[in-house]
């Protein structure tokens, strides 16, 4: 695989993949456009923070398998742009937790000990004791914003200067918070109790703007925010406004909305903000650390399929346990027949798993039945990571339900399509870990497997019809392999399935569609 890396990588990470066979091109710095005109040409693209692959460089990138960041932000990757189009994102999220956290406890001492603004004056001569007053760290209520790895980090180091953390986190259980003596309060709590507050979370949607006028107004009159995660997080010119009121004692960045920043930003000016270039994951351990991991990564996933770090493929990562895999295969079979048994444009879908055991695996089974749906329904590459995405272009909803168990059976796969008027559905287990079938289709219960060519029909329950169609067969020699037959609890309409070794024509489909009793006929064509 030809791979091309760029940013200034540290060379542990060339060295590792040309090791393993790799053709490895680095070349740093380049402009958008440069990047555009020979992406190409490579299979895996792996970047710092520096190289901005958006969703036109993405759209370019004909053969790439996977976007590796040798660090753990990827709000430099547009992740959807990637997922439409099949490519793994992967990043090192725990290669640089040690250094980031110890660049914000860093940030967090210099600002409450004003350490750099004292050193400037003293570099220029200036001795002034009284005017660089600092405060004390222990006793104070520190709040992490986010408590993942690097915010646990800061946490555990925080806490033996005496002080009391406490953390927003909807992600983090309450009792694995209060393993860390972390005391996890509301967003609003956090901004109302903290003498400093230091932000690790992600950039997204939620989180943009997340300290701003509204929030600021909610904090202590003296608070010191921090900011080693991403910029944007905060509201610079809200957060610059309110150190000038003297709403905040001070502040100290090192991310920031627009980077490098530019001449007018408002934070640039003011003596109590500390601020410096995106530096936290810069340490020699740090870099050597995620040059390494990545390459390592990426061999492991070649090698194995094992996808450690990848952000936008759990359904992959789930796809490897070996006790999910005949439900995998089950759940794509169907999505191929109710795909072939709705005439008509499909605008919802829905995949219902029954059972605890398929509860854990409900992502990477809608995944599949999705894969299996598209395969029939679109043309186009559809793997487990672009499938709700590709769904979602051709206007269909996609819709994941769990009931805790079915009557008939202990772990049970529906796929359900409607489009307004009409709505099919066809239900299957697997029986001794490997035997898959379809168990029910629609309102009628019966059990086939599902391959090969698959004749299925409705007809009015009443003799001969099965004789008929039955005769369509003989007459254009066409062996019956297997038939299962239900009907309703009214005993008014019944549903026949029959399994036929050669391929039917439309024609012949026509023929059994105008035998007198049948309606809704359909030829389902699937691998063995």
């Amino acid at each position: 695989m030809k791979v091309l890396i760029t940013d200034n990588i540290n060379p542990g990470c060339g060295e590792i993949l040309s090791k393993n066979g790799y053709k490895i091109t680095e070349k740093a710095k380049l402009s958008k456009d440069e990047l555009k005109s020979i992406i190409s040409e490579y299979d895996i693209l792996i970047v710092r923070s520096a190289t901005k692959v958006t969703s036109d460089i993405i759209d370019m990138a004909a053969n790439m398998k996977l976007i590796g960041r040798a660090g753990a932000g990827v709000d430099n990757i547009d992740i959807e742009a990637a997922t439409r189009k099949g490519i793994i994102v992967m990043n090192t999220p725990g290669g640089n937790t040690v250094s980031a956290a110890e660049h914000a406890c860093g940030m967090i001492l210099a600002s409450a000990r004003n350490i750099p603004q004292a050193h400037g004056e003293m570099k220029q001569g200036i001795w002034d004791k009284k005017k660089w007053m600092g405060v004390e760290l222990e006793g104070k209520t520190l709040s992490i914003i986010g408590v993942g790895k690097i915010g646990r980090e800061v946490a555990k180091r925080m806490q033996a200067f005496g002080m009391r953390t406490i953390g927003y986190d909807p992600m983090l259980p309450d009792e694995f918070a209060t393993k860390l003596d972390i005391e996890l309060l509301t967003l609003s709590e956090n901004f109302k109790q903290a003498d400093f507050i230091t932000v690790h979370s992600s950039l997204n949607e939620s989180t943009k703007n997340l300290i701003c006028k509204e929030t600021i107004d909610l904090m202590k009159p003296d608070v010191r925010i921090i900011n080693c995660a991403r910029g944007g997080i905060i509201n610079e010119y809200d957060m610059a406004q309110a150190v000038k009121d003297g709403k905040m004692a001070s502040a100290a960045m090192d991310v920031f909305a627009e980077e490098p920043i530019n001449e007018n930003n408002p934070l640039s000016e003011l003596q109590n903000v500390i601020m410096t270039p995106h530096i936290a994951a810069s340490t020699v351990e740090a870099q050597i650390k995620v040059a390494k991991q990545i390459a390592e990564q990426i061999v492991e996933w070649n090698k194995s399929k094992q996808l450690i770090g990848a952000v936008n493929a759990s359904a992959i990562e789930l796809a490897q346990a070996p006790e999910v895999k005949s439900f995998l295969t089950l759940a794509e079979k169907l999505g191929q027949m109710v795909a072939q048994v709705v005439d008509t444009k499909p605008k919802h879908l829905t995949v219902w798993v029954s059972g605890d055991f398929l509860r854990k695996y409900s992502e990477v089974i809608t995944a599949a039945a999705l894969k299996g749906f598209l395969d029939i329904a679109h043309q186009g590459d559809i793997n487990y990571i672009n499938a709700t995405a590709m769904a979602n272009e051709m206007g269909v909803d996609v819709e994941l339900r769990y009931e805790k168990e079915n009557l008939d059976y202990t772990n049970l796969i529906r796929v359900e399509l409607e489009n307004g008027k009409t709505k099919r559905m066809i239900g299957g287990a697997v029986f001794a870990a490997k035997e898959i079938r379809v168990v029910m289709v629609d309102q009628f219960l019966c059990e086939f497997k599902p391959e090969g060519n698959i004749l299925i029909y409705n007809n009015e329950d009443k003799p001969g019809v099965l004789a008929r169609v039955g005769m369509i067969l003989l007459r254009n020699e066409l062996n019956i392999a297997n038939v299962a037959l239900s009907r309703d609890e009214s005993k008014k309409e019944a549903l026949t399935v029959i399994s036929v070794d050669d391929d039917l024509d439309q024609k012949i489909l026509k023929d059994i569609d105008q035998v007198d009793g049948v309606f809704d006929a359909h030829l389902i064509k699937l691998s063995s």
